[in-house]
């Protein structure tokens, strides 16, 4: 397998004397451009594909702090983030700081934003969606018994910060738990803001 060589064709010569390594540095755009050459996984889609010279494959290496963006940069990067469950690397973004605007003449510091969660039920009864900070959305319907009942939520979070449920005041009673009270046994929908 050829390797490009950026040097090639050289200015202060004839392109007719760097003919050789022209050809070797196109030979070597099939390994540049592709999904895998040799056991290699590169991040372009190969020349002979409708999609190609787009991004198949994008690597990121885990960071241990947001990196501090500044100017008008934006960044993605992954680190580290905790849960209940485990500490895993997530996808994180960065912006320098929340525009003023005419109702709020604050900005907001750049800190990370955490844009995906590792586990994320889709199965049901009870189902989770992830918010941008390092939140999860519970909704589901359960049938509820009269008297009190608890339901757990999956995968843990770390705090309850909401819970709206028709007919029904709950309590909240550990980080995963609510509870409600019922005079006589209902269906009823939950939807329920937590922090990951």
């Amino acid at each position: 397998m050829s390797i490009y060589d950026p040097t090639i064709p050289n200015p202060s010569e004839s392109p007719k004397d760097s003919a050789p390594e022209i050809q070797s540095n196109f030979e070597a755009y099939a390994a540049i451009f592709s999904r895998t050459v040799g056991g290699v996984v590169y991040n372009h889609i190969a020349f002979n594909d409708s999609h190609q010279g787009k991004h198949a494959v994008v690597m990121f290496e885990n960071q241990t702090a947001d990196p501090g963006v500044t100017l008008d940069q934006t960044i993605l990067y992954n680190k580290d983030a905790s849960s209940a469950a485990s500490t895993e690397p997530q996808l994180f973004a960065q912006i320098p700081q929340f525009l003023p605007t005419d109702v709020d003449t604050n900005t907001a510091p750049n800190i990370g934003m955490q844009l995906t969660y590792q586990q994320v039920n889709t199965a049901g009864p009870q189902y989770q969606s992830f918010l941008v900070g390092g939140y999860l959305i519970y909704f589901g319907t359960q049938a509820f018994l009269a008297g009190n009942t608890t339901v757990t939520l999956s995968p843990t979070p770390t705090e309850i910060l909401n819970v709206q449920i028709s007919f029904a005041q709950p309590v909240v009673t550990q980080p995963d738990k609510f509870t409600i009270s019922l005079i006589l046994p209902l269906t009823l929908s939950y939807m329920v803001i937590a922090k990951a």
